[in-house]
């Protein structure tokens, strides 16, 4: 929606039942197959003569970069280095250690970071690193493959957890219970996730949302979160700030990699110095790149007026207010909130068919087995020795 109002032509490459296929805005909308993801999105590209692909999550970037290696057309080549940067960027933008790594390289503030192959890597960084730690594995999103641990048996255990291959039972269940049926080619494939090991920082978590363009930071957005979903989940409610150590941080990244379109970046404010640390990057669209604050801030019209090559359009500010409730999380987890009667809302109010579809509830939350058992496992994850969830 908000590349449409920025001026853009929008396609839309999705599931069959996916709630944007609602909207009034797209020129063209075409089945994202979870059979030949592949070749979906080489068929969209094609067909669509697309200027731009703005991937929304992890998989379809991993799968962009996949496609990338596998097609033969120069010209999908050249519209995926074009959205996302060149392909030497693709390793370290999707893998956390290395991520780090280079950021650090470049005077980036991070915390200390460890490629974890062996659980015996795990003694290794204990010798030097006090508890907690933050285990974490790559491709994960949504803060599910995160996990703090407090002492070595934890990480061990965390260790195991993570790097285990999809099993069958969970494929069928999300696509039996979800119909997302992308699970089953990972679970073929016995896919294992790289894992790395972070040092702790304690504070609250932040992120900076920046559009650019061939290394190249165009507009950039800061926000602090005041509620999330777990202790090391997404924002339910933010708080935008100013913070030019987060955008100097995001700039000399997307330089060194050479970054195009719309990139997020994660980061721990540490409580006793307010520094801000990088802790990952997400090579793809996240919720505050669409919240547009106004000049320098509005990461959608500064993209597409650089990819046409016409002038920006100035659009004010989408709120005065410095507080943004995403739809529809907190609404959802917090009902009680009292942000929801003083923040401002990224309700799509002028799509009257998506905002009905993204407030019925989840297909697993239309159960009530399912709903107290996410509840329950929800419970159990955070009582996990894991820090509270953020509120400030």
């Amino acid at each position: 929606m908000e590349f449409a109002h920025a001026g853009a032509t929008v396609v839309l490459a999705s599931p069959n039942d996916h709630p944007a296929k609602t909207t009034d805005i797209l020129s063209d909308a075409i089945t994202y197959q979870a059979r030949h993801p592949l070749r979906s999105l080489e068929r969209t590209i094609m067909r669509a003569a697309v200027d731009l692909v703005v991937p929304c999550d992890e998989r379809a970037v991993r799968q962009l970069h996949r496609l990338h290696a596998k097609t033969h057309s120069a010209d999908v080549r050249a519209v995926i280095e074009r959205s996302l940067g060149p392909p030497e960027s693709f390793h370290p933008a999707t893998t956390r250690h290395d991520l780090l790594t280079r950021a650090g390289q470049e005077g980036v503030r991070t915390p200390l970071s460890m490629e974890i192959r062996r659980p015996e890597d795990l003694l290794e960084w204990g010798r030097q690193q006090p508890f907690p730690w933050v285990v974490k594995a790559d491709g994960s999103w949504s803060g599910f493959g995160v996990r703090i641990v407090q002492d070595l048996a934890a990480a061990q255990a965390a260790y195991h957890a993570l790097i285990r291959p999809l099993t069958l039972r969970h494929a069928l269940r999300e696509a039996l219970v979800e119909r997302d049926y992308f699970a089953f080619a990972p679970w073929y494939a016995q896919e294992r996730p790289s894992i790395s090991v972070q040092s702790y920082v304690d504070g609250w978590p932040a992120n900076c949302a920046v559009a650019c363009w061939q290394g190249e930071v165009l507009a950039g957005i800061c926000a602090e979160s005041v509620t999330t979903v777990s202790s090391t989940g997404p924002s339910t409610v933010a708080r935008i700030i100013d913070n030019p150590d987060m955008l100097d941080a995001a700039r000399r990244v997307v330089a060194a990699l050479g970054l195009s379109g719309l990139v997020g970046f994660d980061f721990m404010i540490e409580a006793s110095t307010g520094t801000a640390f990088m802790i990952e990057m997400n090579p793809r669209c996240t919720p505050l790149a669409t919240v547009h604050m106004g000049p320098g801030r509005d990461l959608t019209a500064a993209l597409v007026a650089r990819l046409s090559g016409q002038p920006q359009r100035d659009r004010a500010p989408v709120t005065e207010r410095d507080i943004v409730v995403f739809f529809p999380h907190t609404w959802e987890n917090d009902r009680h909130s009292p942000f929801l009667h003083t923040g401002y809302h990224d309700v799509p109010w002028e799509q009257p068919a998506l905002l009905r579809a993204l407030v019925q509830l989840e297909r697993r939350e239309r159960s009530w087995v399912l709903r107290q058992l996410r509840r329950l496992w929800l419970k159990h994850r955070n009582r996990r020795g894991e820090p509270p969830i953020t509120s400030r």
